[in-house]
């Protein structure tokens, strides 16, 4: 058996933390697991040559940091680099901004107030001079400059606080990410579960018709599940099309099997040909081409054979 060189490139800083887990994808079996070195190098010994996946994973957050498929080769050591994106462990604080200092035009303020005081005191009849009227007029302008100052102080021209807008982006950014990871693990979730429920409606099916262990029937249809419990990780587009595919086969064989057992008039009509039928029909309508759409037409198969998938699936293990 050849061994598996990471090298993990991007945020040196959370190396010593990270754990890497290699999986077998078509067990969901993890085969070999370890830690990288500071500088980001991992070696894995003795991993058998396939197809795996690799998660990276940190203790700080939920999901992992980076998901990729990865092919063993069967000559001489297999090298890889991953790349992990900085911002998965970003969380900058709120500016601190400094406060605005007020001192100049409380003061400029209080200097009005003080030197128009005395103009206050004037009696009915009684004249007001140039001068008094130079001190209120210029008085008057300088409460202006003071609002205008205070303006410019407290309130930035448009309104905008770039360090809450920055913050906002970032809050924002870091949404969307979560939210498409959430979207593909929810996927793959579904297809899991969509693939075992059709494994076992194929068990169903063959016990029903007699089929041997060794029928070709039996295992053509197996075999065709078989690549939907392979595709899990695929993209939508992919996905997609390897469940016409499978549709498709699984419906030639389903009749295949109907004729063979002709001599059973009961055996169309029978639950087991049902269910299988419309799983089939299920398949065979998938075009969907991202992950959003995906799991509004795998919610199908629940309208189709109830809300209980999962605990169906789990319950007859």
């Amino acid at each position: 058996m050849q061994a598996l060189r990471l090298n993990i490139l991007g945020f040196p800083q959370v190396n010593r933390d990270l754990e890497v887990d290699v999986t077998d994808p078509s067990t969901g079996t993890v085969v070999r697991t370890g830690r990288p070195f500071l500088d980001g190098t991992l070696t894995l010994p003795q991993v058998p040559p396939g197809a795996y996946q690799i998660a990276v994973k940190h203790p700080n957050l939920a999901l992992p940091v980076l998901q990729q498929q990865i092919r063993v080769l069967p000559v001489g050591d297999t090298q890889i680099s991953l790349l992990i994106d900085p911002t998965r462990f970003r969380n900058t604080p709120i500016a601190d901004i400094p406060d605005a200092n007020l001192g100049p035009v409380r003061d400029a303020t209080t200097s009005v107030e003080q030197t128009v005081q005395p103009l206050a005191a004037k009696r009915p009849g009684e004249a007001i001079t140039a001068a008094d009227w130079n001190v209120m007029a210029g008085n008057l302008a300088a409460v202006a400059n003071a609002v205008t100052q205070l303006t410019r102080l407290v309130t930035p021209v448009g309104h905008n606080h770039k360090e809450l807008e920055d913050k906002i982006n970032e809050i924002q950014g870091n949404f969307t990410t979560l939210l498409d990871v959430v979207t593909t693990a929810m996927s793959e979730l579904q297809r899991q579960i969509q693939s075992e429920r059709i494994r076992r409606q194929v068990g169903d099916l063959v016990d029903r018709a007699g089929l041997a262990a060794d029928n070709p029937r039996r295992q053509a249809l197996l075999s065709a599940v078989t690549q939907l419990s392979q595709s899990v990780v695929d993209p939508p587009p992919r996905f997609a099309q390897v469940s016409r595919n499978v549709g498709v086969q699984a419906q030639t064989v389903l009749q295949q099997v109907l004729d063979d057992n002709a001599a059973d008039p009961e055996l169309p009509d029978s639950p087991q040909v049902k269910a299988l039928g419309q799983s089939i029909d299920l398949l065979r309508s998938n075009n969907t081409t991202s992950y959003a759409t995906e799991l509004q037409h795998l919610r199908k198969s629940d309208l189709t054979f109830g809300t209980g998938g999962l605990s169906d699936v789990l319950g007859r293990g």
